[in-house]
């Protein structure tokens, strides 16, 4: 009500058991239909713990190690320092202090330009100081999912599933926007124009799923 913002879905979880799951507003203020626990919500930035939490089961299998440069797993991943290039691990990338730019490869995105193009260009961009800046980059971090995954001899996708959400039961989760455009209980993204919010927008995060391209229920 204090918002406005057409619906939200609620779990709350104690003791590490869901004690309460609940739904509010709609899905779409065009259609009107109601949100519930199993609404699929693309969860944006949410993904990046998400991710997180499938290079550290990665890791458990004794595949690659967070202190391992990624550049052996994905030698196709320059960077315009050489040192850099050679020296930057699975850690520095999810930690995102590399020195990429924080915004770097966004707008790349926006225009329709796919995963491995961005990737391949983050070569021509000025670094800040290695493991001594911090920049909240979607791009960072989405380099070291993919190097994670050509480790483990996989797409991002499979991996995805692979290790998190076929072993979680996270039947209504997924790394591929496609998925998330298929379930037909979905909440749909809106922006607020002139004090109404409307479905205007879609947003397909598939150039950067591991930093944003998870979609999955309350």
């Amino acid at each position: 009500r204090r918002t406005g913002v057409p619906g939200v879905a609620v779990g709350v979880v104690y003791g590490d058991e869901t004690v309460y799951t609940r739904g509010y507003g709609v899905r779409s203020t065009e259609t009107r239909r109601r949100v519930d626990p199993d609404t699929v919500f693309q969860i944006a930035s949410l993904s990046k713990p998400v991710s997180g939490t499938v290079v550290a089961a990665e890791v458990g299998t004794g595949t690659f190690a967070w202190t391992d440069p990624v550049h052996d797993a994905l030698p196709s991943f320059v960077l315009g320092d050489p040192y850099v290039t050679e020296h930057a691990t699975y850690a520095d990338l999810f930690a995102m202090h590399v020195g990429i730019p924080g915004n770097a490869g966004n707008d790349l995105e926006a225009l329709g330009y796919d995963r491995a193009t961005i990737l391949e260009r983050m070569r021509f961009l000025a670094l800040t100081p290695f493991r001594a800046s911090y920049h909240y980059s979607n791009f960072s971090l989405t380099a070291g999912g993919q190097a994670a995954a050509a480790a483990a001899g996989t797409t991002w996708e499979a991996l995805a599933a692979q290790r998190l959400f076929g072993p979680a039961g996270m039947t209504s989760t997924s790394a591929v926007y496609a998925d998330a455009l298929a379930a037909p209980n979905r909440a749909v993204l809106h922006v607020r124009r002139d004090s109404e919010w409307v479905p205007e927008f879609e947003r397909a995060p598939d150039a950067q799923a591991s930093a944003g391209g998870v979609s999955s229920t309350v």
